[in-house]
């Protein structure tokens, strides 16, 4: 079967617009000055290539990893005042603007502390934020493997990568046990401790804490539904915008 410029077979995939604008020019262009436009040609199929290359690996790239990834590089393009870091709950819950200033939401969910302590000085030096929420802590109560005074260790490290932010945090939501397998693995005991000890940090260091409520309404017994949403992002305003 012949083949056209421009024309596509059943398992070939559809070339970019600019490769179809300049196949489709090039019968009407003199020799030379097919010559001089060969360069470009080759430099977007290059680009076309590269392209078609990163969103093949980024594919690839497990999505947690890729979530964290694409906080990183937004936090090196973004000049918000207010970062949030944190799971699920944070990811989905964190609002676009905090008192009235911006919020790069860097949640990234099934994140645990460790992870936390692990990216909290990368995002800090990319941003610089002024205000930070933190809002972790869910995860580490699944079988935990940290004791809660390890727990209290790790969380005041990532306090310690933001110097000079003022820091707002917030304590782990209650669980609706029978709600879902994984909300029954945690350990509503092991939150009760958490929270405690985001009370004491708070008073330690002056942070702003934001109370856990009697109850939510979540999708699965951990993750808030609309309305749990609405009322995580209310207590949070509550606290940190007075």
């Amino acid at each position: 079967m012949s083949f056209c410029p421009g024309q596509q077979d059943a398992g070939s995939r559809p070339l970019p617009a600019r490769s179809r604008f300049a196949l489709a020019l090039a019968p009407t262009l003199s020799a030379r000055q097919r010559a001089r436009l060969r360069p470009w040609l080759v430099a977007l199929a290059v680009a076309g290539l590269a392209a078609a290359l990163v969103a093949l690996a980024l594919h690839q790239i497990p999505l947690r990893a890729r979530i964290a990834l694409e906080a990183d590089v937004r936090a090196r393009l973004s000049s918000a005042p207010v970062l949030a870091i944190g799971d699920s709950i944070t990811y989905q819950a964190a609002p676009r603007s905090l008192c009235g200033e911006e919020v790069l939401n860097a949640a990234v969910p099934g994140d645990k502390i460790d992870d936390l302590v692990s990216r909290a000085g990368s995002l800090e030096s990319h941003l610089q934020p002024a205000r930070v929420v933190i809002a972790i802590g869910a995860n580490d109560a699944v079988k935990p493997k940290h004791s809660i005074a390890e727990w209290r260790t790790l969380y005041r490290e990532i306090i310690s990568r933001f110097p000079g932010s003022q820091l707002v945090l917030v304590e782990v939501n209650p669980v609706e046990h029978g709600r879902s397998p994984y909300a029954d693995m945690l350990d509503q005991t092991y939150v009760a401790q958490q929270n405690a000890a985001i009370r004491a940090i708070g008073a330690e260091t002056g942070a702003v804490v934001v109370p856990a409520p009697q109850s939510v309404s979540t999708t699965d017994g951990i993750h808030p539904s609309r309305a749990g949403a609405l009322l995580w992002r209310a207590r949070l305003f509550s606290a940190a915008c007075r």
